[in-house]
């Protein structure tokens, strides 16, 4: 077996994995996945040193929280540090004195103990092993017992629950996002774009299209992997923020109205928020519930983070991300607008259409980072994969259902989330990126949505409102 491997534990299970890293003493990161609920064990010379998971329940931050260790006010301030690419959450527990070595490794193990049992129980998870992941060892949690006895008490756990419980088939719990980047899935979707884009080419075109599609779609599965971090602001954004952050007593209610123009921020103070919420059917799903909930000291702490000199920001000059700026801007006035044709506060509105093409800012940095001619291959590819990405960022950020519905929409979700941003972005279509469908919009109110976002494009320096497409 070489260095890296990856396999199906249907046919290595999960006792044979465990006992293997730790007989060959194995350094690095083993992440188990199946569907949405992605595992991650990191190893040390054969010992496990820390197991973390992607859903809400598995995060440090809400096990802390739950087990009343930390407050929530607390927790949003470090969380703030460590997501804007500070110390870990551990670290700055342990230096903050928030909590002792001794009492944090106990609470971690307890976490890393019930994820890991948890598994046993996988027959249709994929795990990959890379060897080169650095682990830190901060914390020594060793989970009391090696990886042969691990195995063992986890399988009697998996036993005696099985004893408990009645027999009940499973019903397929697939998820159509789980394998989207195989070699095999991939190539179908090579040959599938090819046929709607009508990008027929001579061979060896054809090669190198294939081989700039396999890169993009290896970087898109990395980029869908990336745990949460702050993203960066643009540089105006960051110059309001500054301005708020001189003021004295802070007032963390004029946030409100800078992150509503720049879905950056927007997303940023989101997915903070609801880093501590377990339920996304409770997740916050607009800035005045984001700030809220944080209070004033952690929002302090974030908006300090994003303006500080050591932490990037959004170039003016950046032509792509400017419009993906336009498009949601754009979008998120005529959301507000259409609010109660589709039942649904006009705050969220305005946020769901602010947020639905946050996604297309990650695929347009991957594509500036690698050669992939223009043309309808590509602009196929994109809309191929945004579905897919946007899904999985609305997952990893902890956003309310509606948002990943509209992140994730090609053009079909039947939702009135989706319908409403749909409709949004018909209104203004050459203000869009990406496909604009034919939906029915109210030509007044186009007018009257036109004539705010002028106003808001000219305050921004964002250029002429385009309300055609061309």
């Amino acid at each position: 077996m070489g260095e890296q491997f990856r396999g199906r534990l249907e046919v290595f299970g999960l006792a044979d994995l465990l006992q293997w890293m730790e007989l060959n003493r194995r350094s690095g990161r083993l992440t188990i996945s199946r569907g949405a609920d992605r595992r991650t064990l990191d190893w040390i010379n054969g010992e496990l040193n820390y197991v973390s998971g992607s859903l809400p329940r598995h995060r440090l931050g809400i096990h802390l929280l739950r087990t009343g260790a930390l407050p929530a006010r607390i927790l949003y301030g470090l969380l703030a540090r460590n997501l804007t690419g500070g110390d870990n959450l551990t670290l700055q527990i342990l230096e903050g004195r928030h909590d002792t070595h001794e009492g944090l490794s106990l609470r971690v193990e307890d976490l890393a103990r019930r994820l890991l049992f948890e598994m046993f129980e996988w027959r249709d998870a994929r795990f990959e092993y890379d060897p080169a992941f650095p682990v830190q060892r901060i914390l020594r949690i060793s989970l009391s017992m090696r990886g042969q006895a691990l195995a063992f008490q986890g399988v009697k756990n998996l036993d005696d629950t099985a004893r408990r419980l009645p027999q009940r088939r499973r019903e397929d719990d697939s998820d159509p996002r789980e394998i989207p980047f195989e070699k095999t899935e991939i190539e179908e979707r090579f040959w599938d774009i090819s046929e709607r884009a009508g990008t027929g080419v001579a061979p060896e075109e054809g090669r190198r299209l294939f081989g700039s599609f396999h890169e993009f779609s290896e970087r898109i599965k990395r980029v869908a992997g990336e745990s949460v971090a702050m993203r960066p602001v643009f540089e105006d954004t960051a110059a309001m923020l500054a301005e708020v952050l001189k003021k004295s007593p802070f007032d963390p209610q004029a946030v409100v109205s800078v992150a509503a123009l720049d879905p950056f921020l927007t997303l940023d103070l989101l997915a903070l928020a609801n880093t501590l919420v377990v339920d996304r059917e409770n997740a916050l799903a607009t800035v005045p519930e984001a700030v809220h909930r944080m209070g004033a000291r952690p929002l302090s702490v974030l908006l300090e983070r994003l303006t500080a000199d050591d932490f990037h920001r959004v170039p003016e000059n950046d032509r792509a991300l400017r419009a993906v700026r336009r498009a949601s801007v754009a979008a998120a006035v005529s959301a507000g607008r259409y609010a109660e044709r589709f039942g649904v506060t006009r705050e969220r509105c305005y946020t769901l259409g602010l947020l639905h093409a946050i996604c297309y800012g990650d695929l347009f940095e991957v594509l500036t980072s690698m050669e992939f001619p223009a043309g309808p291959f590509r602009a196929a590819s994109i809309e191929a994969y945004r579905p897919i990405l946007g899904a999985r960022r609305a997952e990893a950020w902890g956003l309310p259902f509606d948002f990943q519905a509209v992140l994730s929409d090609d053009g079909s979700d039947p939702s009135a989330a989706a319908s409403l941003v749909r409709t949004a972005r018909a209104a203004l279509p050459g203000c869009a990126v990406g496909p604009v469908g034919r939906e029915a919009v109210d030509p007044l109110w186009t007018e009257e949505i036109e004539a705010e976002v002028r106003m808001v494009f000219e305050f921004l320096g964002l250029g002429p409102v385009k309300v055609k497409e061309g």
